[in-house]
């Protein structure tokens, strides 16, 4: 059996955390959130925030240079955190829309 998990989403940087050497426990990685906006059929807006974290040391530097609200088309593979089981995008690729 073979499985394929990847994903491949674009919206607007939210809640970066982009210094894994803050306070409190040391992180491996960078987080992120993707906001989407996605129009519903009465009018009205619902925003989607999606967990995405950054493990990769180059792309992590090269991400510190996106600000929030930049949009971007984020690439990678769909996770789950053990203990807690949240859902994240393991993030392989961000590139910076215009």
């Amino acid at each position: 059996m073979t499985t394929e998990n990847t994903v491949t989403v674009s919206g607007t940087l939210h809640l970066i955390k982009s210094d894994p050497s803050s306070p409190g426990k040391q992180k491996k990685y960078l987080h992120f959130s993707v906001r989407q906006d996605t129009p519903k059929t009465d009018g009205s807006v619902r925003k989607d925030f999606l967990l995405a974290r950054v493990y990769d040391p180059t792309l992590q530097e090269s991400f510190k240079e996106l600000e929030e609200g930049a949009k971007v088309l984020v690439r990678g593979d769909v996770r789950s955190s053990l203990g807690s089981g949240e859902m994240y995008i393991n993030v392989q690729e961000i590139e910076k829309l215009a």
